[in-house]
């Protein structure tokens, strides 16, 4: 599977001369525990996350600060055809919590770990037999051979972003 099929298209985001405590509102109102920091010409900046709200405010406390003087500056990101499990291994291997997905400088959606463990909670039908699939995208049925191709995923949308 790639990030275009996984990825959240509604990114929520702030701008780059927002407030620390702009920043606390946002990540507190869209239960979410980090996001794409972006200039005025909405271009991938850097990141924000709840660890680095807590550890400015373990640091000095001052939430007029701007996002820049907390956030980090290296973002790794992908593109949309970037595969699951190289997003998996990003993810594991730098210990971070999402991933942004760009079209060059410009945020077109993220993945987090939990857009992995939902891809993991796939169900595939094959086309073919019905048969079910659980996990990733079977590279064939095993009830009948059919090509994963012929499969038909079904999985869950992501309720709290999604109904908004």
């Amino acid at each position: 599977m790639f990030a275009k099929e996984v990825m959240t298209r509604d990114v929520i985001s702030i701008h780059d001369d927002a407030t620390v405590r702009d920043v606390i509102r946002r990540l507190a109102e869209y239960r979410v525990s980090g996001m794409p920091v972006l200039d005025r010409h909405d271009r991938l900046v850097g990141i924000v996350t709840e660890a680095d709200v807590l550890r400015h405010k373990g640091e000095n406390g001052d939430e007029s600060a701007r996002v820049t003087e907390i956030m980090t500056r290296h973002v790794i990101s992908v593109t949309d055809d970037a595969t699951t499990d190289q997003i998996a291994q990003l993810i594991t291997n730098h210990r971070i919590k999402r991933v942004p997905v760009v079209d060059g400088p410009y945020v077109i959606g993220i993945v987090s770990r939990g857009d992995l463990v939902r891809v993991l909670a796939s169900r595939w039908t094959c086309g073919v037999c019905g048969a079910i699939h659980l996990g990733s995208m079977p590279q064939e049925c095993d009830a009948c051979g059919a090509p994963g191709h012929i499969f038909g995923r079904q999985i869950d949308p992501r309720t709290e972003i999604s109904a908004r």
